[in-house]
């Protein structure tokens, strides 16, 4: 009865695995159409653009990456056409971020760069030397385009580089591990879990585009501060709560320094503005190329008065020349001033210094910018004072241009034109500013002027 009953439970295990392997084969069944159907995230490192969603203010469970394509296709757009992004549908982007407000604190923001560390990306649109990359910049105005960012070496954009390569990377990992419980996951976009963040995964957007899961700070800083040199410029736009008016974020290509912008020509200066993107609040987008028109010169500046007393007034106008949308001042003191035409701009410098004049020209081939510095000379405002001294009066003063000629003029009557005053003394102020004369008239109906020169 022992070795029947040994028998008798081999047979039920057996029978039971035989219904479990039954089970498992029925699921497999019902498993495979769903996997035959799901498409894996696609994601080429030479030259696709990269678009990212994710919140940085209450977080929620998902951030999300879409392949928008190759960077050559949104250079080769007719100058100021506009198309749809149509890589995502606006289902997917709500199902994404339905925990948390649907599109209300969404940060999002577009990249791209090509994973070529030898000599350069030949395309239909040019070639682009090694280090190349694509970003986005928030603008706070949908009808006015962003300050250009200026160009960086090629050391520091082949850290950017690499993180936007990372954010590709990952993104197909993610999807390759996720193609059957992510439903919103297909060759374009692809739902990232912020758990995988939070797990040490380093896969998700945020660990490329923010900071390193190791600094405690997950959500922010969206400027590929993770390692390395981050770009100086947030690249991240954040829309408003509610979200009830479209958003731009500007598109600019950056050349590395000292290689041939393949576009513009030029080894210097700042990046070349691609287009723009608009972000509606219903989750659509919109791409906008910029005009092919040349970037207007921002010429010389021109002021009334180089240098005087504070507080000193002075009138700028420009030589500017080109097809110009702004005209942006920054006269060295904390101020400045923004105009959509060329007229005279004036600051008042209120304390003493010397003061660097800048102006940059904005139009919709790019921008251009002149500084001169310590053009502006202010001089404190000279104190003078007077007192007795016997029955002499004794004229001191302070905060004078050290070395400069000076005359002291006097008149019974202060009615009388400058002309007919009488010089009692003509001097040059010491090389502190201060000057003291004492008169040689007890006339208390006398009046005095200091005159320079």
């Amino acid at each position: 009865m022992h070795t029947n009953n040994n028998h008798f439970g081999r047979y039920i295990n057996n029978m039971k695995l035989k219904t479990l392997a039954l089970k498992f084969g029925l699921i497999a069944m019902l498993i495979l159409p769903e996997v035959a159907s799901a498409q894996q995230f696609k994601y080429n490192s030479i030259g696709d653009v990269l678009a990212g969603f994710r919140k940085t203010t209450n977080a929620g469970l998902n951030e999300l990456v879409v392949d928008l394509g190759s960077v050559t296709n949104f250079l080769a757009l007719p100058a100021g056409s506009t198309i749809t992004v149509s890589n995502y549908s606006t289902t997917q982007i709500t199902n994404a971020f339905a925990d948390t407000g649907g599109f209300d604190n969404l940060n999002w923001s577009a990249f791209s760069q090509f994973q070529i560390n030898i000599g350069s990306w030949t395309t239909p649109v040019g070639a682009f030397p090694k280090n190349t990359i694509w970003y986005t910049l928030p603008a706070t105005d949908v009808n006015t385009q962003t300050q250009p960012p200026a160009r960086l070496t090629g050391g520091e954009q082949s850290n950017i580089k690499s993180l936007i390569n990372g954010v590709g990377e990952g993104a197909v990992t993610i999807s390759s591990e996720l193609q059957i419980s992510n439903i919103d996951n297909d060759a374009t976009v692809v739902v990232e879990p912020v758990s995988y963040y939070e797990a040490g995964e380093g896969t998700t957007l945020s660990v490329f585009i923010g900071n390193s899961a190791s600094d405690g700070q997950p959500f922010n800083i969206g400027n590929f501060g993770s390692s390395g040199t981050p770009l100086p410029n947030v690249v991240e736009n954040t829309t408003p709560s509610p979200f009830s008016s479209p958003q731009r974020d500007d598109f600019y290509q950056s050349v590395p320094l000292g290689s041939v912008d393949p576009i513009t020509g030029l080894t210097t200066g700042n990046a070349y503005l691609v287009g723009y993107f608009i972000l509606n609040p219903d989750g659509s987008e919109t791409f906008t190329r910029a005009s092919a028109s040349a970037p207007p010169s921002a010429g010389s500046i021109i002021s009334s008065v180089t240098n005087g007393f504070s507080p000193l007034t002075v009138v700028f106008t420009n030589s500017a020349s080109g097809t110009i949308t702004n005209y942006v001042w920054s006269f060295g003191n904390g101020t400045s001033v923004t105009n959509t035409t060329g007229a005279s701009v004036t600051n008042t410098y209120v304390a003493g210094g010397s003061y660097t004049v800048t102006l940059t020209v904005y139009g919709p081939g790019g921008s251009s910018t002149i500084t001169v510095a310590n053009f502006i000379v202010a001089s404190p405002t000279p104190q003078i004072s007077v007192a007795r001294s016997g029955g002499n009066f004794v004229l001191s003063g302070t905060n004078d241009p050290a070395g400069v000629q000076y005359r002291i003029l006097t008149s019974p009557t202060v009615t009388l034109p400058l002309s007919s005053w009488q010089p009692v003394v003509t001097n040059t102020f010491t090389s502190g500013g201060t000057f003291s004369y004492t008169t040689s008239t007890t006339n208390t109906a006398s009046f005095f002027q200091l005159v320079s020169p």
